[in-house]
């Protein structure tokens, strides 16, 4: 395998860990696992966000779904995708 090829399975690797452990931090919320995988989530953002920048500078053309895979890594963390339909409502 050539050093391009490397690079691209890296790539690929990098992106693929950052929304496995975006996923991960919502399936295990609030138990004993997610401190961990916050970890490797933050780790997993960190490593998109290099990859987004060095595609940009460097005017890969693929950059834009580096960028792409970094947003969906944070609206996966920030957003509540819980119903509120099944909860009971409070007495008044």
């Amino acid at each position: 395998m050539d050093y391009a090829n490397s690079l691209q399975c890296g790539w690929v690797a990098i992106h693929l860990f950052g929304i496995l452990a975006a996923c991960l931090v919502r399936i295990y919320a609030g138990t004993g696992a997610e401190g961990p995988l916050q970890a490797a989530f933050l780790l997993g953002l960190a490593g998109v966000a290099v990859a987004t920048l060095a595609g940009e500078q460097f005017s890969w053309p693929l950059w834009t779904l580096s960028g792409a895979t970094l947003g969906t890594m944070i609206v996966l963390a920030i957003a509540d995708f819980h119903n509120g339909a099944h909860e009971p409502t409070p007495d008044p």
